[in-house]
């Protein structure tokens, strides 16, 4: 299950990994209870997006995540975060976001970042995590990528990568600052990879092998 530095590595995917030398950490939301989750043969990442947090007391949450989330084959928590295009008030999203983040630092687990218009609720928590926070589908600009990385966040790219102004703040990005992800799109993360590589200006094999010690890093205390 673990990955080496010659694999694909997808860091959010919500679909089961087809390829024999793809390593993904799939999002397995909280539907699964923890016997159906040990019997995955891939990674998760177990977690209430900020959408769906009418559907579980908040008194219940984190007991609930922390039966998931010490399954041996939970990578991550997440996808967690704040949302500003939805109607739930964020006073109620942040304690949410609040008790998972508490279950990942227990647990010392990498945390997958959903955030929309909320970089500057989420830079408090950033500043002070004691685990790595990974921005999933990142789309922000040059400036607010720096701001993030100050704090030693990880940004992960998909799709976005095929547009020109995002494959330019990509380019800008040390090596180390980054994961790629296939998401919910209809791609192939060895086609992230290739668009990555060549943006990079370097051959796939190395960026694997970039991929895997960033990887490598976020996963200390898993």
């Amino acid at each position: 299950m673990q990955p080496n530095s010659s694999s694909y590595i997808n860091i959010h995917t919500h679909f089961k990994p087809q390829v024999k030398d793809v390593f993904a950490v799939r999002n397995a939301y909280l539907k699964l209870d923890a016997n159906q989750l040990e019997q995955l043969p891939y990674a998760v990442s177990v977690g209430l997006h900020p959408w769906h947090i009418h559907q579980i007391p908040l008194n219940q949450l984190s007991d609930r995540l922390i039966d998931l989330a010490t399954q041996k084959n939970v990578w991550a928590i997440g996808e967690i975060g704040i949302d500003r295009s939805i109607d739930i008030p964020i006073s109620t999203q942040i304690q949410y976001f609040d008790a998972q983040l508490n279950v990942a630092r227990a647990l010392q687990k990498p945390i997958i970042i959903h955030a929309v218009r909320s970089v500057s609720d989420l830079m408090p928590y950033l500043k002070k995590a004691k685990v790595p926070f990974i921005f999933h589908g990142f789309n922000g600009n040059i400036q607010q990528a720096n701001e993030l990385l100050k704090y030693n966040a990880k940004l992960s790219f998909g799709k976005v990568l095929f547009d020109d102004k995002m494959a330019e703040v990509f380019k800008q990005l040390p090596l180390d600052a980054f994961f790629l992800e296939t998401d919910n799109a209809s791609i192939s993360i060895e086609n992230v990879y290739q668009i990555a590589a060549q943006i990079k200006a370097i051959p796939v094999d190395e960026l694997k092998s970039v991929v895997f010690n960033t990887f490598a890093a976020c996963s200390k205390n898993v």
